[in-house]
């Protein structure tokens, strides 16, 4: 997954809390090992998304949100560009293997009206569009970023609410 960025692994601590029962279709919060740091022996996040759990996918969560969850995805993804682009200049990357490096890792998210492009051409494959279902829901990033249920109390910002 092109989201590995230089965080040291996590340490082992006290497991989540999850919900091992979470099925297809049940409301969570969902986030990656890119928003993870340890913390006080565990594992928290600096963000969480609300969704719908779609399938699994190798084992991750593949899940669908709402279109204002789904532009704080693009937001903080943008966010992360910016900071892994003051990181690799301060640690004296310079043009353009810099560019190359931050689209690798990082890559560009933005909106075309109602749809997520995604730049993959640094990793040689064709930018992803992601549209909004039936419902005007998105799945973002669904079988490629390796995504995880986590406890909203985990998350230092959580994007929208669950339904119960």
């Amino acid at each position: 997954m092109e989201m590995t960025l230089d965080r040291p692994p996590p340490e082992a601590g006290v497991p989540l809390d999850l919900d091992p029962t979470l099925r297809p279709g049940e409301s969570g919060y969902f986030a990656g090992e890119w928003l993870e740091y340890p913390h006080d022996g565990g594992r928290r996040f600096e963000s969480a998304y609300a969704g719908l759990l779609v399938e699994r996918w190798n084992g991750w969560a593949v899940w669908s949100c709402t279109r204002d969850v789904a532009a704080a995805v693009v937001t903080d993804q943008e966010a992360a560009r910016r900071h892994w682009r003051a990181a690799y200049k301060a640690h004296g990357m310079t043009e353009p293997r810099l560019s190359q490096a931050l689209d690798a890792d990082v890559p560009e998210m933005r909106w075309e009206g109602d749809v997520i492009v995604v730049d993959r051409q640094a990793l040689d494959e064709p930018e992803l569009r992601i549209e909004p279902d039936e419902q005007g829901r998105y799945v973002v990033m669904g079988g490629h970023w390796m995504w995880e249920e986590v406890p909203v109390d985990a998350a230092d910002i959580v994007h929208g609410t669950v339904a119960v």
